[in-house]
């Protein structure tokens, strides 16, 4: 079960812009303090209208994250916790930070909280290259910060969930399966053998919607998560779990993975089944046209342009594009 809090926002997007592509800040209060008694307010607001003893794994998410203090107090985290603590169905509980708005003694603070239950900590890895990430998304860490976050929570007992995104702006479509591929090795080389892909949408206020708007960007094909999901399990074998996390979040999306439109429901469905047991027969017998007459054409473009220069032409294509029609 995913619960959504609506929070202060992150602190990320006040101090740079945020992400490139996350419109989650539209969701929050935008600044606003929420405070812990809002927070709790809202959890149970939850527990009396659902039965939330009925799942085993909740999922709390406050579009931002959850281990900083000044996003969300410690009281309503321990207050929350205490709750869950009463469900004794509930075996593990996710939530989701930045890797540095995650300190030691907040999260110690949650898995104590939890009462033996199992804590998995979400994060936007995003890329392990690193023009990539700070460039094309705008993340502000390297993978050596992401490898000492992860030693840290395995010394604490805290599981970790690197959140890889497909197709991030300013990449061609083979460069980003490529990409998802290099950071999916670079995680099973750090003994991480689940990954969840996060499919890029068009969501307002974003870099990523002005490059749409301007046709400079496309979301995924989903023949490319589909080439994705063959390839990693050729690759690494069983050693890597890739889970495709669905494209529905607290925000209106614009636009978001997609072939031709008379194929997509299908695929959708059969990604969500692989989902179950990671089992690849599920695409065995898919198939149409715009396999050949797109995706294939879509892979093959390349783009000769370092990625800076991309970043700079087409960010000063959308500012003329703007200052132009003002």
């Amino acid at each position: 079960m995913i619960i959504f809090l609506r929070s202060t926002g992150c602190e990320w997007v006040e101090k740079t812009g945020g992400c490139t592509m996350c419109g989650f800040y539209c969701a929050t209060s935008r600044g606003r303090e929420i405070s812990a008694e809002e927070y709790i307010a809202q959890f149970e607001y939850v527990m009396d209208a659902v039965d939330i003893g009925d799942y085993p794994v909740i999922s709390i998410y406050n579009d931002g994250n959850i281990f900083n203090e000044r996003e969300m107090p410690v009281a309503a985290i321990e207050k929350i916790c205490s709750y869950i603590d009463g469900y004794e169905n509930i075996k593990k509980v996710v939530v989701e930070s930045r890797i540095d708005y995650s300190p030691d003694e907040h999260v110690a603070k949650m898995k104590k909280a939890l009462n033996g239950r199992q804590l998995e900590v979400a994060f936007g890895f995003e890329s392990a290259d690193p023009q990539v990430m700070n460039l094309c998304i705008n993340k502000g860490f390297s993978a050596n910060n992401f490898g000492h976050f992860h030693s840290r929570m395995q010394g604490m007992g805290v599981l970790t969930k690197p959140l890889l995104l497909v197709k991030p702006p300013f990449l061609t479509e083979a460069e980003a399966v490529n990409d998802v591929l290099q950071t999916v090795s670079y995680c099973v080389s750090r003994g991480i053998d689940y990954v969840d892909l996060e499919v890029t949408t068009v969501e307002k206020h974003t870099v990523v919607h002005e490059l749409w708007k301007n046709n400079l960007y496309r979301p995924p094909w989903l023949w490319s998560l589909i080439d994705l999901l063959q390839k990693c399990r050729e690759r690494f074998g069983d050693h890597a779990h890739v889970y495709v996390s669905p494209w529905t979040y607290s925000v209106e999306s614009l636009d978001w993975a997609r072939n031709c439109g008379e194929c997509d429901a299908e695929i959708v469905k059969a990604i969500e089944r692989y989902n179950c047991h990671f089992d690849l027969a599920v695409f065995e017998d898919l198939d149409c046209s715009c396999r050949d007459d797109g995706w294939k054409e879509a892979i093959a473009v390349e783009d000769p342009r370092p990625i800076p220069e991309r970043i700079s032409e087409q960010l000063a294509y959308v500012q003329n594009t703007r200052l132009s029609s003002a």
